[in-house]
Formats: C-alpha cells, structure tokens, sequence
C-alpha cells in the first residue's frame, strides 16, 4: 500500500507541473499571457524566469522606463536583477513583462512582447 500512496503523489505532482507550464504558455496567470514571441525561436533552451522591466543602466545612471535596448546597457526587472542588451531595438512599453530563456550564460534570449532579442549576463 505504501508504494501506491507514493505512486500517486507522484501523478500529483506531475499534474501540478503540467498545469503550471500551460498556465505559462496559455496565460492562465495573474500576468496575462506569455508574450507573443515566436517560440520556435527557443526550441531547446529553457525557461528562466518571466519578471517585469522597471529600469534600465547606461553610461552610469540609472532611468525608470522601458525604452528599448541600446548595445551594452543593462535592463533591470523589479525585483533588482538585470540583463545586457546585445541588439539595438527600440521598443516601448510600461513596465513590460519580459521572459528570459537561456542554453548557458553565453546562449541567452529574452522576449518582450513579439520581439525576441539575444542578451547576456550584466557583467
């Protein structure tokens, strides 16, 4: 009987986890849906984290916003951590919500929006 209880708490757990990726994919979540980049684009990376751009640095001075991406700078999400910008876009948006997928700290990608943009450590 022991096996079965840990057998189903197994199940569960696979359950929860399936649900917790398609509420990702699908937006089943309190932050809307997964932006609308092209996620062919990501096949074999995996994902990171999803945060919101607060703010960005460049030449030393931090500036609320989101006003895009010059080469070098560093974006910054709410909770402090940050990316560097390896494209120049420009893209504008309050507080978007950003998701960043990886291979390694040298493969990385971050979509925002329809856009998918490669970006690196912030150091």
């Amino acid at each position: 009987m022991h096996w079965l209880l840990a057998a189903r708490l197994l199940v569960a757990r696979l359950l929860v986890a399936r649900l917790f990726v398609a509420s990702l994919l699908f937006g089943v979540s309190s932050h809307g849906a997964l932006a609308g980049c092209d996620l062919g684009q990501v096949v074999g990376y995996n994902l990171v984290f999803g945060k919101t751009i607060q703010a960005y640095l460049e030449d030393g001075k931090r500036v609320q916003g989101f006003t895009g991406c010059t080469r070098d700078r560093v974006l910054v999400f709410t909770d402090g951590t940050g990316v560097r910008c390896k494209d120049v876009f420009v893209h504008e948006a309050r507080l978007p919500k950003a998701y960043l997928f990886a291979k390694n700290r040298n493969d990385m990608k971050l979509c925002i929006g329809d856009d998918m943009y490669d970006v690196a450590p912030p150091n």
